[in-house]
C-alpha cells in the first residue's frame, strides 16, 4: 500500500491528482471506497458471529470449524479498516486509541541509504527553444531530483536559484530558458530524508 508521505512532492502530486480527476469523472467512485468503511451495525454483527461460531466449534465438528474461519476472516477484514481508520482519526483525536484499546501503529526504523552526488551530470539542448535536458547517474534512495541554475559567476551562492524538479535522473528537463545565454547548472537527489549533495556543475548556452 501506497504511503504519500514518503514520497516526494514531484511523485506525490500525479497521484493526488489522479485520484482528484478519477472523481470528477465519476463521483460514484469515492461512494464505492466509502462503502466499505464498516459501519456500527457491521461491526457489531462480525463479532457476534465470530463469538457464535467460536463457541459452536468447541466440539471439533469441520463443518463448525470451516464456519469458524469463514466468520474469523470476515472479522479480520471489518475490524482491520476500523483500527486503520482509528489510527488515522486519532492524529487529530489521541483519547480514541485508549478508548478503542487500539495501540498505537509500530514505528519503523528508517533505513533510507544515505544520498550520494549525483554522479558526471550533462547538459544539452531540450527539443525546443529555451528548454535545456540534464542527465546524470540515477542515485540509490532518490525519490527526486532538485535542479538549480545560475546566470553569471557560480562560484557566488546568491546567483543560483531553483529551477526544476524531475523524477527521472536521465532526462531532467528545464523549460522558460533565455536563448543565448550561457546556463550553470547543478542537481542534487531528493529522498525521505531530505536533500543530498550537489552535483559538479556543468554549463551550456541556450538557444
Amino acid at each position: 500500500m501506497d504511503n504519500i508521505t514518503l514520497l516526494s512532492s514531484a511523485e506525490a502530486i500525479p497521484r493526488t491528482a489522479a485520484v482528484v480527476v478519477a472523481m470528477s469523472r465519476d463521483p460514484n467512485l469515492y461512494a464505492l471506497v466509502e462503502a466499505c468503511f464498516p459501519k456500527q451495525q457491521e461491526l457489531q454483527e462480525v463479532d457476534e458471529e465470530h463469538k457464535a461460531a467460536f463457541s459452536a466449534a468447541a466440539d471439533g465438528d469441520p463443518e463448525k470449524a470451516k464456519r469458524l474461519k469463514a466468520a474469523r476472516q470476515k472479522l479480520d477484514r471489518k475490524f482491520s479498516i476500523f483500527f486503520t481508520l482509528v489510527r488515522h482519526a486519532a492524529v487529530e483525536h489521541p483519547e480514541l486509541l485508549d478508548a478503542f484499546g487500539v495501540p498505537p501503529a509500530k514505528v519503523r526504523k528508517p533505513t533510507t541509504a544515505v544520498l550520494t552526488s549525483p554522479d558526471t551530470p550533462r547538459a544539452q539542448h531540450g527539443p525546443n527553444s529555451g528548454e535545456m535536458s540534464l542527465k546524470t547517474k540515477p542515485v540509490k534512495g532518490a525519490k527526486s531530483y532538485d535542479i538549480s541554475c545560475c546566470i553569471g559567476d557560480p562560484s557566488v551562492e546568491a546567483n543560483w536559484r531553483h529551477c526544476g524538479t524531475g523524477t527521472k535522473a536521465m532526462h531532467l528537463l528545464v523549460t522558460g530558458l533565455i536563448p543565448g545565454t550561457v546556463y550553470w547548472f547543478r542537481v542534487r537527489a531528493v529522498g525521505a530524508n531530505g536533500y543530498g549533495p550537489w552535483s559538479q556543475i556543468v554549463s551550456l548556452m541556450c538557444i
